[in-house]
């Protein structure tokens, strides 16, 4: 199947990916996202964020023009946050899950939000100890038939990419 890469030029791309914060030695998850932050605030400025687990720490990239220019950003934040890890003697991974670090040893951020999903979710709200990758795509108008139509003749190349 041809795909006119003219379909794709209205689109924008933004990345978050979600990491494990890992002692070297054990390979242990640990709580130090503050940690994190602290030295990489001054680096990664508003690219670095915690998330509800403090053994999680998010990257995100800017909203991009092309699949190039993210993955180049991508390529430069995974870098520069192995950096800060290793320089507070951490290490990050990327997996979905942890393979034994178990979900009852890992702390909650200290914020409204995540105290908010943990009141009302409880346990459910605690187990969720994953890591992920997401890809946000902005489109100029959704309400433009004329994209949804180039858009479907797309669809099953970028299901299959996935």
């Amino acid at each position: 199947m041809r795909t006119d890469s003219s379909n794709f030029e209205q689109f924008t791309l933004g990345i978050e990916e979600e990491f494990q914060i890992v002692d070297p030695k054990t390979r242990e998850l640990r709580s130090h996202v503050q940690q994190i932050l602290a030295g990489g605030k001054m680096v990664l400025k508003e690219h670095v964020k915690a998330e509800m687990h403090q053994s999680v720490v998010e990257l995100g990239t800017e909203v991009c023009g092309d699949a190039r220019i993210a993955r180049q950003q991508v390529v430069q934040l995974r870098s520069q946050l192995a950096t800060i890890a290793e320089a507070e003697g951490l290490k990050i991974a990327s997996a979905g899950t942890h393979p034994f670090s178990h979900w009852m040893d890992q702390l909650i951020t200290d914020h409204e939000r995540y105290a908010t999903i943990v009141k009302d979710m409880q346990q459910i709200a605690r187990v969720n100890l994953i890591f992920g990758l997401h890809v946000h795509v902005g489109i100029p108008d959704r309400e433009d038939p004329s994209f949804w139509h180039r858009f479907q003749r797309s669809y099953s190349l970028s299901q299959a990419l996935w």
